[in-house]
């Protein structure tokens, strides 16, 4: 009726591949969802669900490789260059599969929100702000799309990137308005305010996500660390920077806050412009 997602019709054989790949995708038999998507598109060339998980397996790959060369370890070598192409090329495919999946899906779906709000994830990936303001506020057009949360946050980001810090604030407010767990959305707030020479603002937001054990953005601890020095409390600084290397000690964030760590507190504010 009136009130339903109108992308749940009953099951076909399309869909029992497609659930089969989402146990297989939960299961980290990434493979095996692969295969089979690709019997669930042959089964059914619309569906819109098995796209959608297509672009959000091939995002998944893209990212453990950037976490390699950033996270696990900082390299800058020629293999790391491979690698960061290579997550290049996933995410274009992402963004095929996403497309696709958000033009099969019908108007108002929750699945189109995903899809858009997908979409607006690849485009910051590939810093198109434009594009990614345009892809939330898609998403944030379906009726039955209930991560606004999500949306609203790449839409903020969107806006930080291009230096509107008004509407970025706006944007990111409403993201932790709406799911105060949100960690992304409070650790982007936190930039925007530090940016916005707001530094007890920024400090409160990036202590949020410190502090909860779901959230472990190491960025975080960076801006936390940066605040606190503006604010002139060193001592609250030295254990953020310090908690931030201890985080993923062989990161290019730990080496950023090791540099704090080392330096002179001028020194360190005139280094604390955070990586958009």
């Amino acid at each position: 009726g009136e009130t339903d997602d109108p992308a749940t019709p009953d099951a076909s054989p399309a869909d029992k591949h497609y659930d089969v790949a989402v146990g297989s995708f939960h299961n980290g038999m990434f493979e095996d969802a692969k295969l089979q998507l690709d019997r669930a598109l042959r089964a059914d060339p619309d569906h819109a669900d098995s796209y959608y998980l297509q672009g959000v397996l091939l995002l998944n790959e893209a990212r453990t490789l950037v976490d390699a060369v950033e996270s696990q370890q900082c390299l800058v070598d020629e293999a790391a260059s491979l690698q960061r192409q290579r997550a290049q090329q996933l995410h274009a495919q992402a963004r095929e599969a996403f497309a696709t999946a958000a033009s099969r899906y019908p108007e108002g779906a929750a699945g189109r929100g995903r899809a858009n709000n997908s979409l607006a994830v690849v485009s910051l990936f590939f810093q198109e702000n434009e594009a990614a303001i345009e892809h939330s506020r898609a998403a944030l057009e379906q009726r039955f799309y209930a991560d606004r949360y999500s949306a609203l946050a790449n839409l903020g980001w969107a806006y930080y990137n291009l230096g509107d810090l008004v509407s970025a604030t706006n944007e990111l407010r409403q993201a932790v308005l709406l799911n105060p767990d949100f960690c992304v959305g409070r650790y982007r707030l936190a930039q925007v305010y530090l940016d916005s020479g707001l530094p007890e603002q920024a400090l409160e937001q990036a202590k949020a996500v410190v502090d909860d054990p779901r959230c472990p953005i190491q960025d975080a601890h960076r801006i936390a660390g940066v605040a606190s020095l503006r604010l002139g409390d060193e001592q609250t600084a030295r254990e953020a920077f310090g908690s931030c290397v201890t985080l993923a000690p062989r990161s290019c964030l730990a080496q950023d806050c090791r540099r704090f760590l080392g330096s002179e507190p001028s020194a360190a504010d005139a280094i604390a412009q955070g990586p958009p």
